[in-house]
Order: structure tokens, then sequence, then C-alpha cells
């Protein structure tokens, strides 16, 4: 048997990771690696990030999946140090693509991607990559928090994300692109869901947009905000800004916080623009809690120039159900993925 490190070498990386002595960290939400293999065998072992083991709470774990020529192999939520898994074992060499995929988001658990195992004349090479790319930025719906698990009343588990199901994933799916994932379940751009109607300040996303994301864990000591993202690394063709439903729980309950909503919106525009000056950006609400699309709206307007749009998701209504804690079901995902999977299809044509 032999080790294979997963790096660019050996795999098409997916989203903001860091790596260090061949371990691929998995941070955000369907960050992971994709290749073709070749071979007759192949073992993937996944840990969890040292500080969740030592917190306890199964709320905090990573979830991952594997799949093997689109089919799931392995979906887990990670608890241990390591868990070593067989993915491929056949008698005779042959091809394989190869999918690994963190289901759950940055902000509590970080998953590490060890070595691959392989027999000794397996080869693994990084998939093409696609000819448009897509990021989004976004909350826990985009996390796609709650899909599976229809407890509305249940408390926060990143057993319930699974980011396979989320309107994201199945947008790029539908449009055949790459993606790279910024969300974060609770966080807004001037305050982060509040129950009470004051201010959360600390589940603010902008800070952390452009470092490499923000993480109450470590990978081997290092936080994920104190390392800078290199934007060329990936060059989004489309940005999905989903952002302002927990916003909305502080604006409807604060004169004049629609107002500021709208002037850090418009800034945050400018700091993605900055960052990708060759995107178009939508700037999209929906789904849940919509008051805040007009301050969403005013923003992008005010913001001037083209390739600036609005996107207004159609709102769940409950016919199609409920995820977790109200948010949207799988079904529900599905609609959306359509609904902007057409959009993005018709300013792609402009």
């Amino acid at each position: 048997m032999k080790n294979i490190a997963f790096d660019r070498s050996s795999a098409k990386i997916t989203g903001r990771n860091y790596s260090k002595n061949n371990i691929l960290y998995l941070l955000h939400s369907g960050s992971g690696a994709e290749f073709d293999f070749f071979g007759k065998e192949m073992f993937i072992t996944v840990g969890c990030d040292t500080d969740s083991l030592s917190g306890g709470r199964v709320c905090n774990y990573p979830r991952i999946a594997v799949l093997v020529d689109g089919r799931p192999i392995v979906r887990k939520v990670v608890f241990k140090e390591r868990g070593r898994y067989k993915v491929i074992c056949t008698d005779e060499a042959s091809e394989h693509r190869v999918s690994i995929i963190k289901l759950s988001e940055a902000a509590f658990s970080i998953a590490l991607l060890y070595e691959a195992e392989t027999d000794d004349d397996a080869v693994m090479t990084p998939t093409e990559e696609k000819k448009l790319k897509i990021e989004f930025i976004g909350d826990s719906i985009t996390c796609g928090f709650g899909v599976d698990d229809n407890n509305v009343e249940g408390e926060f588990s990143t057993a319930a994300e699974n980011f396979m199901k989320s309107y994201a994933y199945l947008t790029a799916r539908k449009l055949d692109a790459d993606y790279s994932v910024f969300s974060y379940s609770g966080y807004g751009l001037i305050s982060g869901y509040t129950a009470d109607g004051v201010r959360n300040t600390d589940e603010i996303l902008p800070q952390y947009y452009e470092s490499l994301g923000y993480s109450h864990c470590s990978a081997e000591g290092v936080r994920m905000q104190e390392l800078s993202w290199d934007f060329s690394c990936f060059r989004p063709d489309i940005i999905v800004i989903n952002l302002g439903t927990n916003d909305n729980s502080f604006c409807i309950k604060n004169e004049g916080a629609f107002d500021e909503l709208e002037k850090e919106y418009l800034r945050f525009i400018g700091t993605v623009r900055k960052n990708s000056p060759q995107a178009k950006i939508i700037c999209a609400i929906g789904l849940i809690d919509v008051e805040t699309f007009e301050s969403v709206k005013k923003a992008a307007e005010s913001f001037g120039g083209e390739n600036v749009y609005t996107f207004f998701f159609r709102p769940q209504d409950g016919l199609l159900g409920y995820g977790a804690q109200w948010h949207p079901s799988e079904d529900t995902h599905s609609y959306a993925a359509d609904e902007l999977s057409d959009f993005i299809r018709s300013i792609v044509s402009e």
C-alpha cells in the first residue's frame, strides 16, 4: 500500500481549506476534494479537530460524505480523532470518480482529511475544472442547515446540516459549475440572529470574508481567521450573496436599522467587488424573513454599474414542510435551486 496526500497535484480542491503536514483541513460547507482514481483499493481516513473532541458536544462534530461515481459510500458525523473507511475494493484495477464533501459548516468544527491509502500501482488525478465558477456567501440557509431534521423545535446540530441538499449545491450541479462557499448559521451584516432585538455583534460575517474563515476550532493551533484568503485560488464568474435573514431579527425591532443594513450591504458589495472584479454579483434574499429585501435592493442599486443584480427567492410557505428550527426543507431547497439556476442562466447569456 502507498499513501497519497490530498493536494492540487492529486485532486481538485474545493472551497477555502488549509493544508499542513499532508493533512487537508476541510473548513467550509461543501469544501473537499474530487479526483479520478485508477486502481484496486482505496481507504480514506477522516478525523475531527481536537477542539471539538475535547468539547465533547455532538452538535459540534463535522459531517462528511464520500461519493464514488456519484454514489454515497460514506456519510458520517466524525466524532473520533481518526476514522478509516474503505471506499474502493476491486479485483482488477478500474477507474472511478471520487468526491469527498464536508456537509457541515466551518464555525463549529473542522474535518481532517489524511493521506489516502491505495494499492501500489494506483493513480489519483484532479478532475477537470468546470467552465463556470460560483461563490456562495450566506447563512444557515446556504449551509443547508435543517434539511436532515424535520423537528422544528429541535436544537442546533451539525448532524442536521447537509450541504448536498442545499440550494447552493443543487444550483452548482444544475449549471455544471464549480463552487466555493462562505456561509455561517446565524450570521448577518450588521447583526447576527437575535431573539430579543439586542444587536448580536458576535456573528457578523464581513469581518471574516477576506480571511480563510472563522471557526471556534483550530488546525493544530492555527486559527482560520488569522490567515488571509488568496482570492486567486478561485475566480468566480458568479457570486451569490444571500444575507439579511438574520439581520431581519434585529432590524424589525430597532428604528433606523434597515437604513444601516443598506449602508453596510453597500459596503460589503464593494469588498466583494474589490476581490472579484470580474464576477457578476447577485444580491439575493428570500425563503425566510424577507423584510430586508428593500434594503438589499437599494444597496445593489446604489452600487450601480453593470453586473450587480437582485434576486428574490419565493418565500417558503410550509406546503413543502420545514426542516429543523423552521428552516427550509429539502423540497424547498430544490425549488429555490430551480429558480436561481434559471436566473443565472439568464444573466450569463447576456
